[in-house]
């Protein structure tokens, strides 16, 4: 990888010349799909997973990442933290409350304040597909998921179908942000097998908002891989993929933190073999490992903060580094059988992660452990699932699931006690005695889902679905086990004191696994002239895991303002719109609209913090043979309804309109341009669920980017 980033530019800039002078033969219309990331209906007859109009970058350049990316298709939202880490929001909620898969595989990032979370590894051009399920539509990708699940698929076996050589590469870059964003992707494929190979380069600057004020946003992102696929006869495969990425001096405003240097890689081993049988028509095995390895500190990429004038240090700087890691491995066993003309799949799945961050004095030079942040912790979850579809006849269809988990939880250096304190030092377990009088054990629970989904079309090509779901998903690391532990110094006066009791942020190792109970409705039509859907979803949870502040609730024995986790019971429920109407052979106008509500309903209906406002957007694309243009507008509702007690929420957010402009030009069989201006009025706006700036007391929130002009060129050869 260390090679890479002084050739891969060239070459591809290179692609990209060849690609219209070069007499080669035109790569298939199969081969086309390179350029295509769209998201996809799971169902036919189902609105509820909806189709993102248009191709990748078609109306927005700006893609930070994966997270970035999802935000373009209603109903998803995303919190800004930085230029990277973009966390999307389905259903309002986020996090491990969604299951996000790379190519089957699961990847859980290496920092506990999320500045990597699962979307944000995804080099979005390296991928043939991303699937969105909203809610509960499967069981077969994992526990929980209860706002939805996010799949970006390869599909290396379709690409080689065209045998030789061929390849694809891209290059975009824009005004403010993406100084570019470079790919390379080539495939080399015969009768028995391929080689696919893939390089991703991009260089992010600083944005600056609408108002000119500058944004710490920039990074670098070094990706590459390869794919090698034995295909011995039509029916089966045997694949292997290595898939690295490197980031390097991400800045982020919302945090205390910048990142120096994170890599991450990706093994995946893949199995299929289409028997054909009605008892046993396919073998899926899928086997995976990610490994990722996360620096943070507050010294490498911007001036450390000065020790107060009551400190012993006073005037010196305060350098903190935090170095974690997160392995997660895993993979799953699905069988497919057709008894009776129902479509059944079955199987196992296992998934293991281990995390371990350490806070480090680097006042020296040289590091001294202050808390253990993630002190080990291991969660393993082996998931057994049957998943079936049964056509009641032609017009009716049911779909029903069930699923059983069982999680093992274990936190290794829960007793190991590290910092000078007069008793040799602070544990884990020490923090969670201290706030819940409980310490960190070893764990089980036995968890049960499942899904019932009734489906019913209709004349005129319209259909409707209700569906009833029950997931669970059990704390994650962070919610369980995070040991943020300042001590408080003595000789500090007492707002001081009262800083940095409020700065600690202590997991609870005795929470309950969140029980999602779902009800969707919707309806829709789908034609060549008009495509529209309505969706309503309620969702009652149990024991929802709510991060808040510590002030001596129930199970709760601090009032510090810490920030602690506890169970309450709450409710999600909210409505989708969207429709597109063909208003001649070649210009068509769409619209979308969503809107959440999420209550905790065990403090007298308390807003739950960091849900966004209604949303949504009208657009107007004018699509010829050779050349396309196209507008539109995006808007939120002001954001009132906010949960005034809690530290992750950042005050009301005004209402905002944004207006984007774009275009494409097929310049031939193989090149074409994409361009356009984003927010072209420069307007100055944040999204409600950025997190807090916590430097910049005057811009609370992280501000989205202003006009940014933006190009993209692509070509397959």
């Amino acid at each position: 990888m260390k090679t890479i980033p002084k050739y891969a530019l060239g070459a591809t800039l290179c692609a990209v010349s060849l690609a219209v002078f070069a007499e080669q033969p035109k790569v298939d219309e199969e081969n086309q799909k390179l350029e295509t990331i769209i998201v996809e209906e799971s169902v036919p007859i189902n609105p509820n997973s909806g189709v993102l109009p248009g191709e990748i970058n078609r109306s927005q350049a700006n893609n930070a990442d994966g997270g970035d990316f999802l935000r373009q298709m209603n109903g998803i939202s995303a919190s800004r933290f930085g230029g990277r880490g973009l966390e999307p929001i389905i259903r309002g909620q986020s996090q491990t409350r969604i299951n996000v898969l790379l190519d089957g595989a699961y990847i859980h990032g290496g920092c506990p304040n999320r500045m990597d979370p699962p979307a944000s590894w995804a080099a979005l051009e390296t991928y043939e597909k991303v699937t969105v399920l909203k809610g509960v539509q499967s069981v077969i990708y994992g526990s929980g998921g209860s706002g939805g699940t996010v799949l970006f698929e390869r599909d290396s076996r379709a690409l080689a179908e065209a045998k030789g050589s061929h390849a694809r590469g891209s290059v975009a870059g824009s005004s403010n942000g993406v100084r570019y964003d470079a790919t390379l992707d080539s495939m080399f494929a015969t009768d028995k097998g391929y080689v696919r190979g893939f390089v991703q380069l991009k260089d992010m600057d600083d944005y600056e908002d609408g108002d000119g004020n500058e944004v710490r946003s920039s990074y670098d992102h070094k990706q590459g891989g390869v794919v090698m696929g034995l295909t011995p006869d039509e029916n089966s495969m045997i694949e292997f993929t290595f898939e690295r990425n490197d980031f390097a001096d991400a800045l982020y405003p919302g945090a205390g933190m910048d990142s120096p240097e994170e890599d991450g890689n990706i093994y995946r081993l893949r199995y299929e073999n289409a028997l054909g049988l009605d008892m046993l028509n396919n073998i899926r095995v899928e086997t995976y490992l990610s490994d990722v390895d996360h620096l943070m500190d507050n010294y490498s990429l911007r001036t450390a903060p000065k020790y107060m004038a009551w400190h012993p240090k006073a005037g010196q700087d305060m350098k903190r580094a935090t170095p974690t890691t997160s392995k997660t491995s895993g993979g799953r066993v699905v069988l497919e059988s057709n008894p009776g003309g129902i479509n059944l799949e079955y199987g196992l799945d296992l998934q293991t992660n281990t995390r371990d961050a350490v806070l480090n004095n680097m006042d020296s030079g040289t590091a001294v452990p202050i808390t253990l942040m993630w002190p080990d912790v291991t969660i393993q979850q082996l998931g057994m699932f049957a998943e079936a579809t049964s056509e009641l006849n032609d017009k009716q269809s049911l779909k029903y699931g069930l699923r059983v988990d069982r999680v093992d939880v274990s936190a290794d250096k829960a007793d190991v006690k590290v910092g000078m304190m007069p008793m040799g030092g602070h544990s884990a377990n020490m923090s969670y005695q201290e706030y819940y009088g409980i310490t960190a054990e070893d764990e089980t629970e036995t968890n049960v889902g499942g899904l019932l989904r009734f489906e019913q079309q209709l004349g005129n090509d319209m259909s409707i679905f209700m569906g009833l779901s029950r997931s669970v998903r059990t704390a994650d690391s962070t919610e369980r086990a995070q040991n943020k532990w300042m001590p408080v110094m003595a000789a500090a006066p007492p707002m001081a004191q009262a800083t940095m009791l409020a700065s600690r942020w202590i997991g609870n190792p005795g929470l309950d696994p969140e029980q999602h109970h779902q009800f969707d409705i919707g309806i829709g039509q789908k034609s060549e002239e008009l495509t529209w859907s309505a969706i309503a979803f309620y969702d009652k949870v149990s024991d929802y895991i709510l991060r808040d502040s510590a002030r001596g609730q129930d199970g709760i024995l601090q009032a510090d303002n810490a920030d602690i986790y506890r169970n309450v019971d709450a409710e999600i429920k909210g409505l989708e719109l969207e429709g597109k109407i063909g208003l001649t052979s070649m210009l068509d106008l769409s619209g979308s609209l969503a809107y959440v509500d999420a209550t905790n309903t065990t403090d007298n209906d308390r807003n739950i913090a960091q849900t966004p406002p209604l949303n949504g957007t009208v657009q107007l694309d004018y699509d010829a043979a050779q050349w396309g243009f196209g507008s539109r507008v995006r808007f939120a509702a002001k954001q009132d309804e906010i949960d005034t007690l809690s530290k992750q929420e950042v005050g009301e957010t005004d209402s905002w309109t944004v207006l984007d402009v774009y275009g494409n030009y097929q310049v031939n069989d193989r090149l074409n341009l994409r361009f356009g201006v984003d927010n072209v009025l420069d307007e100055t706006y944040a999204e409600h669920s950025s997190r807090s700036n916590l430097l910049d007391p005057v811009a609370i929130k992280v501000n989205e980017p202003g006009a940014i002009v933006w190009l993209k060129i692509s070509a397959n050869f």
